[in-house]
């Protein structure tokens, strides 16, 4: 079994915040008898339905030949049409590349899968604190905290 990672941008109409989303999957390549399954990791609160993305079955060329596809027809950084979606293969684990270097076909380098604009928002960035702004409102609403230890010992029994 062959293990690809790869991703396709799906366009988002329904929000202002974002166009497209970046959707990642892991294709399974299956040598024996050529059969194809996608599946997609779940990710939290994205909205979308994840899971399996496409069971497992041959998938033809979209050329027209009628010829499946084949594993020499899969390399990182090309696009593979699956079901009219440009998906675009950026990973393979180990096991994948050693059999593609004992074919004689090495495998290029990993790719980056490209951020949109839902994975930018669960990125935490560092929190702001203003402790001159806090400090005026706390003043202009009568409280505040007390500027020395030396008034506060002044103004103690």
């Amino acid at each position: 079994m062959l293990r690809f990672y790869c991703y396709f941008k799906e366009s988002v109409v329904e929000s202002r915040l974002e166009n497209f989303r970046v959707r990642k999957l892991v294709l399974l390549y299956f040598i024996e008898d050529h059969t194809v399954m996608i599946c997609e990791p779940k990710e939290v609160n994205s909205g979308t339905p994840q899971g399996n993305f496409l069971k497992r079955r041959m998938l033809l060329k979209e050329d027209g030949s009628g010829k499946p596809i084949l594993p020499f027809d899969l390399k990182i950084g090309e696009d593979v049409t699956i079901l009219g979606r440009q998906v675009r293969i950026c990973d393979c684990d180990e096991y994948t590349r050693d059999f593609y270097t004992t074919h004689k076909k090495p495998q290029g380098k990993a790719q980056q899968v490209p951020v949109d604009s839902f994975a930018q928002s669960k990125i935490k960035g560092p929190v702001f604190r203003d402790t001159d702004l806090k400090e005026f409102m706390e003043k202009s609403l009568g409280g505040g905290r007390v500027p020395s230890q030396k008034q506060f010992l002044d103004n103690d029994r």
